[in-house]
């Protein structure tokens, strides 16, 4: 078994394993990257998280980020991880800079480290709003939201966070058809 080197990391709630991948120690195979990926996000038996961070050799920015959902699905970009990964890259590649910029699939974003513990990030300006919104699921209609930020987000509004049944309903909005094959993420707001 190869021992690769990893550093967890969190932002704003959010859990990652970030992994230095500049001479590429995990294989571009994406079937055994989704593996990997998946064993190491599981909470009880794995490191645990809600992602993996890959730092990368850019030929466009300072750096590529690249980013696994826990189910080992590559996503286009996360702006908590985007912090952490400029966060690592300043403490772990000496720079001298406290901005840089990140290759993402969704394009270049613009980091600065502010502090230890505070990193600025541009992100570009959100696309595609979609305002009160009927989706169907099950049999019962809810009005939401959705933006994309880089990666597509849906906005749902709850009065009771635990009627809401957050983790059930946000699994079957995730995949509905109307966002499909990709998905998109949900967001429950009180």
């Amino acid at each position: 078994m190869k021992k690769i080197k990893f550093t967890k990391m969190s932002a704003s709630g959010n859990d990652f394993v970030v992994i230095d991948n500049r001479e590429n120690q995990i294989s571009d195979v994406s079937s055994q990257i989704s593996e990997f990926v998946k064993k190491v996000c599981q909470r009880k038996l794995g490191v645990g998280a809600d992602g993996v961070l890959l730092l990368e050799k850019s030929s466009k920015a300072d750096f590529k980020m690249r980013i696994f959902n826990p189910d080992g699905g590559e996503v286009e970009m996360c702006g908590n991880g985007a912090r952490c990964i400029a966060l690592w890259a300043k403490s772990k590649c000496k720079m001298q800079n406290a901005k840089c910029k990140i290759e993402t699939k969704a394009g270049v974003l613009e980091a600065e480290v502010v502090s230890d513990n505070i990193v600025k990030l541009k992100m570009g300006d959100p696309t595609n709003p979609k305002l009160n919104f009927n989706l169907l699921v099950d049999d019962r209609e809810y009005k939401v939201h959705t933006i994309n930020t880089g990666v597509p987000h849906i906005v749902l509004f709850a009065e009771d966070l635990e009627k809401a049944k957050v983790k059930e309903l946000g699994k079957k909005i995730r995949y509905h058809k109307e966002f499909a094959p990709e998905g998109t993420n949900v967001n429950f707001i009180r």
